[in-house]
């Protein structure tokens, strides 16, 4: 994953800039600095590309290669404490963007990466100190990047037709979304699927969760339980998700129903 450019730099990438920046103003190769540092030459490059989390004892091995008196130790506390990972920060900043074909199931709410920072703002509103609010919203804004990248990701979404009923924010909270929505329904890498209420989906009832397929053929799951949430890469529950997802689909509307559906909400929430 590249770095973003600026000073709105995630801890994360930040890390992964400085440590590349320092590296070769000191004309140290990947493997001479994890000689010093004592680990193996491919999670030096894996963190510097931002494929890979660093740990503490890493970024003390690395402070103390370059003399940087706790800069990385210092970066590594705020990743740590950064709202936009936790248990889900594998999936948004290794997962996503490796992607080739990306499909999620959402039956209370639009899909993160298809959020606006207002429907967003209101759902982390709900549950989040309020001084780190607005932080995870831009968090949550910045995943749609990754279809302006040059080789973005395929992406089926399929949501419950109730989510287009549900007021999250308010009335004109959820109609900005909706046109927001209507306007993704055009995007040439995204597919949006209605499941109607009438068919019941059962299979779908149990929880949220997303499949992914990467570059390099593997197959990797991430699914919601009420206090938290697993990404696996895991055979058995990768196939029982992609079971279940096939289940669910197959009680979704044609995509060329989804726009109509979603211009009848928007004169509902805007009358």
């Amino acid at each position: 994953m590249a770095p973003d450019v600026g000073d709105h730099l995630s801890p994360r990438a930040r890390f992964a800039q400085d440590l590349a920046d320092r590296r070769k103003a000191a004309r140290m190769t990947q493997s001479a600095l994890a000689l010093r540092i004592l680990c193996h030459e491919s999670l030096v490059s894996h963190v510097e590309k931002g494929r890979r989390i660093p740990t503490l004892e890493f970024a003390r091995g690395v402070d103390k290669a370059f003399g940087t008196d706790g800069h990385f130790t210092g970066l590594h506390e705020r990743i740590s404490q950064s709202p936009a990972l936790g248990w889900f920060a594998r999936w948004v900043e290794e997962i996503e963007p490796q992607a080739v074909i990306l499909q999620s199931w959402d039956p209370l709410l639009i899909p993160g990466i298809l959020q606006t920072a207002g429907y967003a703002r209101a759902i982390f509103s709900a549950a989040t100190p309020p001084d780190r609010v607005e932080e995870r919203v831009q968090a949550r804004i910045r995943r749609m990047r990754i279809f302006d990248s040059s080789c973005p990701p395929a992406f089926l979404a399929l949501i419950d037709e109730g989510v287009l009923h549900r007021p999250i924010g308010g009335p004109g909270v959820l109609a900005e979304q909706l046109r927001y929505l209507l306007d993704l329904t055009c995007h040439p890498r995204i597919t949006i699927q209605l499941v109607p209420v009438a068919a019941g989906c059962v299979a779908g009832t149990m929880s949220a969760f997303a499949l992914a397929r990467l570059r390099d053929g593997a197959e990797v799951v991430s699914a919601d339980s009420v206090l938290s949430g697993h990404v696996t890469g895991d055979h058995e529950a990768v196939m029982r998700l992609k079971q279940r997802y096939d289940t669910i689909r197959a009680d979704a509307e044609p995509k060329n129903v989804t726009p109509r559906a979603i211009e009848d909400a928007i004169k509902k929430w805007t009358q």
